[in-house]
């Protein structure tokens, strides 16, 4: 059969000979990707998340994070003084000094006028040094986004904290494509996959990875609900117990 008539007696100049229906379509669905990520700011410009180290200060700073108070999850403050950028605690201690590259780059944040967030990831302890370290799960994103995307953030911010506080270290940073689906979860969204646990110095070792139930009433009792801080006495009251009545029947029974 002559070609023209395969083509169905279309003329060389027919646009018709020329359709490629499967280019059209991904054509069509490449550009519509293009809209949906261009739908919010390049997340490069707006959003910045990391994990950072830092160093206990002092007797009161590893009496903070070796005591009930270095709870992980809980939120620092950051304030700046002429050692540098350091940690605030809830009520107003200065606790802690950020290593000097983690520093740097939160200064930079704040002085772009960023909303930062610096939540406690881990705690870790020397044997040999006898000394406390640990480090900070930090986010920031620029306050002039409009408000559905900084909701969407503080959402993912808030998930974020509680995935860290169960013992997990999840990616912070943030592709293009997963920037936009966080935005367009309202925050829900996250990655599965998480970043691996740093190998800590010789002589170190985790003294602090998750948030257990007396540390969520005490948290809870420091953000001023005294019921849940007589809770966590009663609850510290109770495993002393279960202790003491274990080595009882263990000993003396029978």
């Amino acid at each position: 059969m002559p070609y023209n008539c395969r083509m169905g007696q279309r003329s060389l100049h027919s646009v018709e000979r020329f359709q490629d229906p499967l280019g059209d379509h991904m054509r069509a669905v490449l550009h519509a990707h293009g809209q949906r990520m261009g739908s919010v700011a390049s997340v490069t410009d707006v959003y910045e998340g990391f994990y950072g180290g830092f160093r206990p200060l002092g007797k009161e700073g590893d009496a903070f994070f070796g005591g009930a108070e270095g709870i992980v999850g809980t939120e620092l403050g950051l304030g700046l003084s002429e050692e540098g950028l350091g940690l605030i605690a809830h009520d107003g201690r200065r606790v802690a000094m950020l290593d000097e590259a983690v520093g740097e780059r939160l200064a930079a944040l704040l002085q772009r006028g960023w909303r930062v967030h610096c939540i406690l990831a881990f705690v870790a302890y020397n044997v040999e040094k006898k000394s406390f370290a640990g480090e900070l799960a930090c986010i920031g994103y620029d306050q002039r986004l409009d408000d559905k995307t900084q909701d969407a953030l503080e959402v993912f911010v808030g998930n974020s904290t509680e995935r860290i506080a169960s013992a997990s270290r999840p990616l912070l940073a943030l592709t293009q494509e997963q920037f936009v689906r966080v935005v367009e979860s309202g925050g829900a969204w996250f990655l599965t996959k998480e970043e691996p646990w740093p190998e800590l110095p010789r002589g170190s070792v985790f003294y602090r990875r998750r948030r257990t139930l007396n540390d969520r009433l005490v948290g809870a009792a420091l953000k001023g609900n005294t019921g849940c801080l007589v809770g966590s006495w009663i609850g510290a009251a109770l495993v002393v117990v279960a202790v003491l009545a274990a080595a009882w029947l263990l000993f003396f029974s029978g």
